[in-house]
Order: structure tokens, then sequence, then C-alpha cells
């Protein structure tokens, strides 16, 4: 990060002149009342508050917002695009001091962060993002877009299903939404751990579960239909899909291996009951958390650097005994092992485990700043194997900035977190 000057934002220059308007007496902005510097609000955008990764993330996002001295104000949009546009521009024009969140598809991430931008209200976007679009085309006040390593949470998840298998065996797949950063990363990690298992089969078709139970239920039905007695395994593409599916197994009387992704506490439970082998964390409390940091400290003067403006996270992977695990794929895989109930107590009971003032360089300082994660930036490969940006889809006068080809950069980042990164409260 690099402090910037103190001369005027753009925030503070579109603050100014709407109170000075108001003050004027223009009827048109006399209802933006910006929240000011005595009671800065944080606007966080959430598809829903209906399951744990959700209500996780609100914790983070609480807890960080209490951290930093922000008022909160918690949106669902019920995954619905025009909804959460919407709320982004009654934010923008109600002089919200940030906006943390998500956006619910791709595309959506270009008018949201350049609502944003135009607004001149920090924002952070974490794991979806429009193909061929960065924070550093829309402009500064993007402060940020992170996602969990897809590839990597897949690739471990799946390594777990397949050593459960015991290395051999037909397993059927259910994927989440397709065009999706997540669905399309965590089929690559997928990918990725069959090339090492040649006598594990996927069956065909793989179905769609739109990252949602009853989708998934319905998915599996048409699986068993189909398959009956060939399946022995089951990669549900998040927790919610591996749940739907599971249940329609257990209903059909199918005794079979399942893994997900997001370690949610209805996913921890079946894991606890041996009914799950494993789930990779979406570390939604971190994830709000962060957010709330990195946009504490743009507004505080601390911009990243166009390196760290893209990054990518590891999580944990949550099973029964993390000894077995480690001593079974510990060497081969990127993440940390976490015991089902040391992780629930972590991140659902009580208070999280994260020093969100550690997070942030302006109230820690520049040298003390700890991510309490693993971050790495995102370069062009990254981005084509995480995001798969295709090329077809990208027009013909867009170049990707010059960075994400800056090998030299980009190491210089990665050697800057590691560095930074010396508590993981979750070990």
């Amino acid at each position: 990060m690099v402090k910037h000057n103190t001369e005027q934002t753009r925030r503070d220059f579109v603050k100014t002149t709407v109170a000075g308007s108001a003050a004027a007496g223009l009827a048109g902005l006399a209802g933006c009342v910006g929240s000011g510097d005595e009671d800065p609000e944080a606007v966080g955008s959430v598809a829903n508050l209906e399951n744990s990764y959700w209500l996780s993330w609100q914790r983070g996002y609480e807890e960080a917002c209490e951290a930093f001295g922000y008022k909160t104000n918690l949106q669902t949009n019920g995954g619905n695009v025009d909804q959460q546009q919407s709320q982004f521009d009654t934010a923008v024009s109600n002089m919200a001091d940030m906006i943390v969140g998500q956006t619910y598809t791709n595309a959506a991430a270009i008018s949201l962060a350049e609502t944003c931008v135009q607004g001149g209200v920090p924002t952070i976007l974490a794991v979806t993002i429009a193909d061929w679009y960065t924070p550093l085309d829309a402009g500064p006040e993007y402060v940020q877009f992170f996602t969990p390593h897809f590839v990597n949470h897949a690739y471990t998840s799946a390594k777990v299903l397949f050593e459960e298998m015991g290395g051999e065996g037909s397993f059927v797949h259910i994927e989440g939404n397709r065009g999706t950063a997540p669905n399309t990363g965590r089929n690559a990690g997928l990918e990725l751990a069959l090339e090492e298992y040649p006598d594990i089969e996927r069956l065909e078709p793989v179905l769609q579960g739109n990252f949602i139970r009853t989708d998934a239920r319905d998915a599996m039905s048409d699986l068993i239909s189909t398959h009956g007695d060939d399946i022995e395994g089951f990669f549900g593409q998040n927790d919610d899909v591996a749940i739907g599916g599971l249940q329609r197994l257990e209903e059909a009387g199918y005794d079979v291996p399942v893994v997900g992704i997001d370690a949610t506490e209805p996913a921890l439970e079946r894991i606890r009951d041996g009914r799950m082998v494993g789930s990779v964390s979406g570390m939604g409390p971190w994830q709000a958390g962060w957010s709330v940091a990195k946009a504490h400290d743009f507004i505080q003067g601390y911009e990243l650097t166009d390196a760290e403006r893209m990054m990518s996270f590891n999580a944990p992977l949550v099973v029964n005994d993390p000894d077995e695990w480690s001593d079974r794929i510990g060497d081969e895989i990127e993440l940390p092992i976490i015991e089902v109930d040391q992780y629930e107590a972590d991140i659902f009971d009580g208070e999280t485990p994260y020093d969100w003032e550690l997070m942030s360089k302006a109230e820690s300082g520049e040298d003390a700043w700890d991510p309490q994660i693993g971050m790495s930036p995102m370069g062009r490969a990254d981005i084509e194997e995480l995001l798969e940006w295709d090329d077809d889809d990208r027009s013909d006068d867009y170049s990707l900035p010059s960075v994400y080809d800056d090998d030299d950069e980009l190491s210089t980042v990665q050697a800057l977190y590691d560095e930074q990164f010396n508590s993981n409260p979750l070990e």
C-alpha cells in the first residue's frame, strides 16, 4: 500500500458539494444527507441472510464495523441484480462512507463498481467480477477485488473425496450456477484432481444445482435414476448442493462419501456425524472483515498498489480428524486442515478470533499489519485459471492492465504478504 496525499478526494468533493447544495436549498439534493465524519456508515451488500455462510459474513462485517467505528447498514438483495443496483444507487446518494459485499452475477460488477466510483464511495466487491474487467479499469474507489482460490479449494475437496473412495470408482458431480467465477474455478480444481486419479470416473451428465439445496435434490434424483448403484461418491459444488444431493441419496438408501465447499454450519453437523467427509471453508467472516479494513484504510489515505487490487486467498479444509488427513494429503495441498469442532467454535460461536484492527495498515502501522490468512496477487495466469476469462469474450480494443503481466511487481507483493502473514487464528 502507499499513502496518498492529503488533497481533497473525489469522495470528499462529492460530500462537500452535496452538503453545500442542500444548504443552498436545492430540492433535488435535499434528501442526500451524508453520514458525516462523526457517524460514518459502512453499507454491506449480500444475497440473503438465510444460510450460515451469509450469517457468518454478517458476524465479520458487524465486528469489523464496531472495531473501526462504522455504523452498519446490511442490505439483502435476494439475488436480484436490479434490486442490488437500486440499493447501491441509494447508498451513494445518501453518501455512505463505504460499500462492501458481493455481486450476485459477474456482469453486475461493472455497473455496481462504476456507480461507486462515480459517486466517490470506496467499495470492495469480492468473489464475482465481470470478464475482462478489473478494479484498475473502474477507478480508485473500486479498492479491491478478492476471491477464494476456487481451484485450490475444489482440488482439495475432490482429493478428499477420491481418497475416501479408495482411489477408484465412480462419482457424480452437481454444479452451481454456470457462468459464475466460483463455478468455473471449482470445475477447474476438480479436473486437476481427476488427472491424479486415473481409476476414478465421473458419471455424466454433470447437472446444475445452482448452489441451492432444492435444485440439487432434483438433480440427484435424475442422477440416481440414470446411474443407480454405479454412484460411489458425490462432489457437491458447495455445501447446499452437497446437502441437497446427500438428502436424496440417503432417501434412496445410498451411503457414499460426500464432500462440499464453504464449511457452513449444516455441513459441519454432517461432517461431525460422518455423513459428509469434509468441506473447504469460504471464510465468510474474514471476507467481510477484510473488506471493511481495506475500505477503511483507503478512507484513511492508504491506497493499495495496483498489484494488490486483485487477490486470492486460501482457506482451511474442515474434517473430523486433521491428523489423518494431514498424513493422507497434507503434503499435496496448500490449505491448512482444521478440526470441525474447533472451526465451528471459532467461526460460529461467540466472537470470531480475528483481530480486525491488525488487518489495517492505518490502525496497526505500515510494518505491523497482518492479513491473518494466506493471500496472493493475481497475475494473468492466475486470472485465467481462477476466473477462466475467455479471449473470445474480450473486445478487440481491451488490453489487460500491464501490472498483471509484471512478474517482478507480483513477486514483490507476494513476498510482502508472506512477510506480513504472522498469525492464523484458526491454527
